[in-house]
């Protein structure tokens, strides 16, 4: 699967803090921000993948992310694949 997003390609996201799975969402892992969705939220924690699998450093290698380390939602683009 390709890409969702290019690289530089302009986002804009929100603040929510109603984060479910299939949310594509900024957040701060491994030291620095990516953008990832949403796979699992559990316990105040988020399981991230990337929607290119096959090349995706996410949460199936650093595992899952405390979900204060998310700054927000995607809101532009709308991206509306499924989870």
């Amino acid at each position: 699967m390709e890409p969702t997003l290019r690289q530089g390609q302009l986002v804009i996201f929100t603040h929510a803090r109603n984060y479910k799975p299939g949310d594509v969402v900024l957040a701060f892992q491994n030291g620095r921000e990516v953008v990832k969705r949403i796979k699992e939220y559990k316990d105040g924690q988020v399981f991230l993948e990337g929607d290119n699998r096959d090349h995706s450093t996410d949460s199936r290698v650093h595992g899952w992310l405390v979900d204060r380390h998310v700054h927000g939602k995607i809101v532009f683009p709308r991206i509306n694949k499924s989870a």
